[in-house]
């Protein structure tokens, strides 16, 4: 019977080599996916901040228009209040 021990090693090699060519390669496409995502987070991120921008300009625009709307009120009772003839006493 003839020793085939070399042959053995010589594929254990080969198959070695591939494990080693397959890791390299997801480990490369884990890289590239890992890229991505930063990119589509950061991405969302810009977009939450503009949606909090929105939101913060929105309440301002608010409170701009109660305040507006106090002022006018009492602009208006100090007009009523001007116009009201004296009462003699």
């Amino acid at each position: 019977m003839r020793d085939i021990r070399g042959d053995l090693q010589d594929r254990a090699n080969v198959v070695e080599q591939q494990i080693g060519a397959e890791n390299a390669q997801f480990e490369q496409l884990i890289l590239q996916l890992k890229a991505e995502q930063d990119s589509r987070v950061e991405h969302l991120r810009a977009q939450l901040q503009l949606a909090n921008k929105l939101l913060e300009f929105a309440a301002w625009q608010d409170n701009v228009r109660s305040e507006l709307v106090r002022a006018i009120k009492v602009a208006e009772v100090a007009e009523a209040a001007v116009a009201k003839p004296l009462e003699p006493r």
